[in-house]
């Protein structure tokens, strides 16, 4: 069976070739995939499409702690139970493996224990980054930054860095940023002002002049 296909920022291939033992399943945009305290049956290795991770607030309020791009694993914990909700963004194709099966081959491959602690440290560290970055920012810089995240993402995955596809509504971004929709639209025009951005058809988003978006997301040239 072919090995799950994307250059990826936290799935080392020892993994993605574990999950070519599974089965390639598929869900529509806007499919809830598991809730936070649902019983962890299947992890997922995306290879096309892109997923949320959530979590709601006591008020029930949306935070979005994360968007997975093909080539992200998604599912996997040491307990019984998620700890955060999942739900796709966009149509969806990946890779599934059963939990059980997961921590019997886990527990046999010494390979793949450091390949899971490998991935699980790029993951923390790249959360780590984020954190920092965005707690110091203004609501500008914070779209800024955010843009010049996707654009990391779309270079891994080897579709270029000038034209960025931009599956995720304002709300979601603002969820994400912990912003409200209407500071991230602002912000949005404001880039464009700039001339550091050019919206495109279907939501896209060209980066018209990279050295403005770094200056607004206040880093170095």
């Amino acid at each position: 069976m072919a090995t799950p296909s994307a250059p990826q920022l936290s799935t080392p291939k020892a993994v993605l070739d574990l999950f070519a033992q599974g089965k390639k399943v598929s869900f529509p945009a806007g499919r809830l995939l598991f809730r936070e305290g649902d019983d962890v049956s299947d992890v997922f290795c995306l290879s096309e499409g892109n997923v949320v991770v959530t979590r709601f607030g006591e008020n029930g309020e949306r935070q979005i702690l994360a968007f997975l791009f093909p080539g992200d694993f998604l599912g996997m914990t040491f307990t019984p139970h998620h700890n955060t909700g999942a739900e796709t963004l966009t149509p969806v194709m990946a890779w599934s493996l059963s939990r059980s099966r997961l921590l019997e081959l886990l527990a046999s491959r010494a390979d793949l224990g450091v390949a899971f602690a490998h991935m699980s440290s790029l993951i923390l560290n790249n959360v780590l980054d984020l954190v920092f970055s965005l707690g110091r920012k203004n609501s500008k810089a914070r779209v800024a930054s955010f843009l010049l995240h996707l654009q990391r993402r779309q270079e891994l995955l080897g579709l270029g860095s000038k034209r960025l596809h931009v599956p995720m509504t304002r709300q979601d971004i603002a969820d994400f940023l912990g912003l409200t929709m209407e500071t991230v639209s602002r912000s949005f025009s404001q880039l464009k002002s700039t001339g550091a951005i050019k919206p495109e058809p279907h939501g896209d988003i060209l980066i018209a002049d990279l050295k403005a978006l770094r200056a607004a997301a206040e880093l170095a040239p």
